[in-house]
């Protein structure tokens, strides 16, 4: 069932453009989580709050483009087990992680999701305006992020 005007197999393209990048911000948020609760140094303080603010950030993009995945009439895979099927990233350590190295972590981390939203972004730029501001919203603020995060390790 789509709620949208596009043709059906052109909602069906964009979708399945589109879950990469949702898998991404979940992994994101799921592995934030991990760092916000194992940063150790003089720095915890600072990037325990800060990683709570992009995990915020990850959780809602997630969940704005899973229904604009359901707009499109596809059906969102974004379980634990979809996450680790088809995510792009590595886990992250189950360790205490130094503050520089939590931010190095992550800040590889959202730099390979800007990498592939950019990816999908192409995939759907011709097809749905709605999608393509989409990803160019994620993919601002993914680079932002990318931006303050690499910022604290010069």
């Amino acid at each position: 069932m789509a709620w949208t005007v596009l043709p059906e197999a052109t909602a069906h393209k964009v979708a399945d453009a589109l879950q990469p990048t949702m898998l991404d911000l979940i992994d994101l948020h799921l592995i934030g989580k991990q760092a916000h609760w194992t940063v150790v140094g003089d720095g915890f303080q600072p990037v325990h709050e800060r990683l709570d603010i992009l995990i915020d950030a990850w959780r809602e993009w997630s969940d704005s483009v899973a229904e604009r995945i359901v707009i499109l009439g596809a059906l969102p895979r974004g379980r634990a087990q979809d996450v680790v099927n088809e995510g792009a990233g590595n886990e992250l350590p189950v360790a205490w992680l130094d503050d520089t190295e939590a931010i190095r972590l992550m800040a590889d981390r959202v730099e390979l999701a800007a990498k592939r939203a950019r990816d999908n972004q192409a995939a759907v730029a011709d097809l749905d305006v709605i999608s393509d501001a989409l990803l160019q919203t994620i993919i601002e603020g993914l680079e932002e992020q990318l931006w303050m995060l690499r910022a604290h390790l010069r």
